[in-house]
């Protein structure tokens, strides 16, 4: 009789562990998908605010060009900014749009989790652009007072 429970409850557990090597891989990914799409998610958001705060700083202040791309940089801070390109077109004239883009490669945002099943980041950006219209360009100085 002992045999038989024995045998029983080996059989279980074979059966157990069977599942858990058939679902364990699919947890995995799932797991490391919602991470990596987290991770992606969060520093596309920063990006994005990067280059509306440079616009910004652009149209209102009159900023040169290095002043906003340091800006820029500082806002995506040392991790994103790493590699980035930050490209700034202000307009000459008071009300002409200038624009701020900025491109960001996503190694730089999160790990490469899932490289496995064929989603890697190699070569893959973050991209974000704004556009502001120009209230003063940087050429006129300082803001009158009044």
């Amino acid at each position: 009789m002992e045999s038989h429970r024995s045998s029983t409850s080996r059989r279980r557990g074979a059966i157990l562990s069977m599942e858990l090597v058939l679902v364990l891989p699919v947890f995995l990914l799932l797991i490391f998908s919602i991470t990596e799409f987290s991770l992606l998610m969060s520093a596309l958001a920063r990006v994005s605010t990067a280059a509306q705060s440079g616009a910004r700083l652009m149209s209102l202040s009159g900023a040169r060009e290095e002043e906003v791309r340091d800006r820029v940089a500082e806002l995506l801070g040392p991790e994103l900014a790493a590699n980035s390109e930050i490209l700034v077109t202000p307009g000459t004239n008071p009300g002409e749009i200038g624009t701020v883009s900025v491109r960001v490669p996503m190694q730089n945002a999160s790990p490469d989790l899932l490289w496995m099943i064929g989603f890697g980041l190699r070569d893959r950006d973050l991209e974000s652009s704004a556009a502001m219209v120009m209230e003063r360009s940087a050429d006129l100085g300082p803001a009158p007072i009044f």
